[in-house]
């Protein structure tokens, strides 16, 4: 009876054996290494943040004011009163005008600027959830403002416009990763790195943030620093001088510094920049106005660095 007993058992551990390593399918190591974040998990992290009316309202209330206590950010950031901008389809507002002219641009680039969430777009372009394949009314288009300015003060810039969000939203961090790595092998001069994205609203707001420079509504930016980073100290440092540099500029415009646990591939530079411009309630020309007098910052900073 006992050896009955004991086949009967080691043919039950045998089945269970089997039939866990069929639907593992036969791969107990992969198992295991789902237990870790990888990039992949970090880009379904980032999908309540990216698509924000997929957003619960009390997870909006909490990130909002945990963001808040965060960053601190200032008072002058406050909501667009107005509604839409009337000026959301018009021509970019030449800031400078015909006065300023361009400077040549000479030498190797010092900055690259890509997108890990390619697709983000503004108002008045809200369709398919503030995402648009097209460049126009996209943090594409803030990139070549952005791009564009920086060269009228004779800096070289690389724009990379890969759509690293298309077609798998989970593995925009990889596939960016490769892109920018890929870039500072090519330009390693190129130390200024900027992933640049837009932020997401919670649901219930109906105007992005801003600020007014000589009358003009100007989307706020806020910079996230990882700290998943071995060169955080470094990073945070660097977000810090820029934050300061822009409110020297302009009163109100010195962007919050947002802290993150994970790494968004900050640690391929210590002057590498997760950089947010405006939100989804923005207009694309608040987020465009925002880039060029972030330029204004950025070569402020960049010249007293050469």
């Amino acid at each position: 009876m006992k050896k009955n007993r004991k086949l009967f058992l080691a043919a039950v551990a045998m089945i269970f054996v089997c039939s866990t390593l069929f639907f593992l399918k036969a791969d107990p190591i992969s198992a295991l290494r789902s237990l870790w974040i990888d990039e992949r998990q970090l880009g379904e992290m980032c999908i309540d943040q990216a698509y924000p009316t997929a957003k619960s309202a009390d997870t909006e209330n909490t990130e909002t004011a945990e963001s808040g206590a965060e960053t601190g950010r200032k008072a002058s950031e406050v909501d667009d009163s107005e509604g839409n901008s009337s000026d959301e389809d018009e021509s970019k507002g030449d800031k400078k005008d015909s006065d300023d002219e361009e400077i040549e641009v000479t030498g190797d680039p010092l900055v690259i600027i890509y997108h890990t969430h390619s697709t983000e777009s503004y108002m008045p372009y809200s369709d398919s959830n503030y995402h648009s394949e097209d460049e126009e009314g996209t943090v594409r288009d803030v990139g070549d403002i952005l791009e564009s300015e920086l060269k009228k003060n004779g800096i070289n810039v690389v724009h990379d416009k890969t759509m690293h969000d298309r077609p798998s939203y989970n593995e925009s961090y990889s596939r960016s990763l490769e892109t920018i790595q890929s870039l500072i092998k090519k330009y390693p001069t190129a130390v200024y790195v900027i992933d640049l994205h837009r932020d997401a609203a919670v649901s219930s707001a109906t105007e992005g943030k801003y600020i007014e420079i000589d009358g003009e509504k100007v989307a706020t930016f806020s910079m996230v620093v990882g700290k998943g980073n071995d060169n955080y100290t470094e990073l945070y440092a660097y977000a810090k001088k820029v934050s300061e540099a822009a409110e020297n500029l302009y009163d109100g415009f010195g962007g919050a510094i947002i802290e993150r646990e994970y790494r968004y591939n900050e640690y391929v530079s210590d002057r590498a920049l997760l950089l947010e411009v405006g939100n989804n309630k923005n207009t694309i020309e608040e987020a465009r106005l925002c880039a060029e007098y972030f330029a204004e910052v950025l070569t402020e900073v960049i010249k007293d660095e050469q």
